[in-house]
């Protein structure tokens, strides 16, 4: 499997080429609907998450890893996902995998916007929409880059 160096590495030229094709979409007027709808906030809020998600969430929060190990005096927010999920398990199902990550972080996120007096239903729906999409796509690219290498190396 790719090591945290690598992960980070092909998430970034991912998320580079996705840019680049958003960049060719709303530009050139291309899409109507990419025009319509990929304003510089939202593409901001994409990138962005898929960052944090980069950087903090993946699908080895169930082990000792960079991301986990990123996290600092926080990491005790993941240790319930280390402890459900097995390594190589759902964690890594491309389906289940981000869904888990995505709604332990909102819980998270949700506790904490309480505490401190938010009112969640005021909330922008599109930009929870997009930071999702962001967050889900970089932990997608991970499961499969971690796929590809396993298949890779059972061919040699």
């Amino acid at each position: 499997m790719p090591g945290g160096k690598t992960h980070d590495t092909i998430n970034i030229a991912v998320l580079i080429v996705v840019l680049a094709g958003i960049f060719y979409l709303t530009m050139g007027n291309v899409n109507e609907l990419a025009v319509k709808y990929l304003d510089i906030y939202t593409i901001a809020v994409f990138s962005l998450s898929y960052l944090f998600a980069t950087f903090f969430l993946s699908p080895d929060l169930d082990i000792e890893s960079k991301p986990y190990k990123r996290w600092k005096m926080f990491r005790i927010l993941w240790w319930p996902y280390k402890v459900i999920f097995k390594h190589r398990g759902l964690s890594h199902n491309p389906i289940i995998g981000p869904l888990s990550i995505v709604i332990n972080l909102a819980l998270i996120v949700a506790v904490l916007l309480l505490l401190m007096g938010v009112e969640l239903h005021k909330g922008h729906f599109r930009f929870i929409v997009v930071a999702t999409a962001g967050m889900v796509l970089s932990m997608e690219v991970h499961i499969i880059s971690d796929f590809l290498v396993s298949k890779m190396k059972s061919l040699f």
